[in-house]
């Protein structure tokens, strides 16, 4: 088998192109790494076919044969070939970090972006520090997503030119919890980006403030808060719900209380009466205890509403009530 793979890796030089291409398929079917240095000259052929070929070599046996052969392909001239070299450094590992560095000032923006996410694979400050200088947004895009990035960086992404630059890093002030200033987080989200974990971080950190935010939260982002709400709370003395309640955000509140039993009927009863929530709302949460409509507590609270309210909507949920109640009693 030795003399067989001799004897292919010779042909490779032959004028004929045919005994070439049939060293090359040799080689292959052998699958020895050994013969990777004999598929460099191939890289630079003027035979497109002999260089996809080459490729296909460093492709199968790059990451074995180390570091040097893949910078071949790194600082070659070819950007295909520089770019097939850029697809290797996550799969070499910790032998790529120098390598990684040195790409990302290779011209191409791809090259750049590839070592980029190399070089995530390395927990080390100056790796994170490259990164977030670059001139690519793209690179500084996977900066904000690198974990030795500094906080004080993370908030200085905020304020970034380039949009994506921008999500990332508040993307990873949530995931890491960061302080920053409410100041900070508005226009995201007067861009409706991320409002629900901007208003529950406000509602967490600056809840005197969260009655600001009001005005500015679409009907979508309420639903959202709403689903939150019901996957994250259990009980309404968690100090986001009562936060939330404060300052004024009663609609993913009550849409929690829905799907509530009785024991957050004061809750309940409180939505239903406070004016600061839609009328719609309220008559939902009142239209949904029509199943309990016979209880005492449920018939006091309502003649209190029907006699109190100037509503129509409510006064036809109470009747609504009032009428069941008797049904259920009959």
């Amino acid at each position: 088998m030795a003399n067989d793979i001799g004897r292919a890796m010779a042909r490779l030089k032959h004028r004929d192109i045919r005994t070439r291409r049939r060293a090359v398929r040799t080689l292959f079917e052998h699958d020895d790494p050994g013969v990777l240095e004999a598929f460099k000259p191939l890289l630079d052929d003027r035979d497109s076919w002999f260089v996809s070929k080459a490729l296909d070599a460093y492709r199968m046996w790059g990451v074995i044969a180390g570091s040097e052969a893949i910078s071949i392909l790194l600082r070659h001239s070819n950007l295909d070939v520089r770019r097939a070299g850029a697809n290797l450094l996550v799969p070499l590992g910790p032998a790529g970090k120098e390598l990684a560095i040195e790409s990302l000032d290779d011209e191409d923006r791809v090259v750049q972006r590839k070592a980029a996410k190399a070089l995530l694979h390395f927990d080390e400050p100056e790796a994170a520090k490259r990164l977030f200088l670059h001139s690519n947004d793209a690179v500084r895009i996977t900066a904000m997503n690198h974990p030795s990035l500094p906080e004080e960086a993370l908030r200085s992404g905020l304020e970034d030119p380039h949009e994506g630059v921008r999500e990332a890093a508040l993307d990873n002030v949530f995931k890491r919890q960061i302080q920053v200033s409410m100041d900070a987080l508005v226009p995201f989200l007067q861009s409706g980006l991320q409002t629900v974990n901007i208003l529950i971080w406000v509602a967490q950190h600056e809840p005197n403030r969260l009655g600001e935010l009001t005005a500015s939260v679409k009907p979508g982002d309420m639903k959202a808060l709403g689903d939150h709400l019901r996957r994250e709370v259990i009980e309404s003395d968690d100090p986001l719900m009562q936060h939330l309640i404060e300052g004024g955000l009663l609609q993913p509140v009550a849409r929690w209380v829905i799907s509530q039993g009785a024991s957050e009927d004061a809750l309940r009863w409180s939505l239903i009466n406070d004016e600061r929530l839609h009328v719609i709302e309220r008559s939902k949460l009142l239209e949904r205890l029509i199943g309990r409509a016979d209880e005492p507590s449920v018939i006091e609270q309502t003649q209190t509403l029907l006699s109190t309210t100037d509503e129509e909507l409510l006064k036809v949920a109470c009747e609504n009530l009032s009428t069941a109640a008797s049904e259920l009693n009959a």
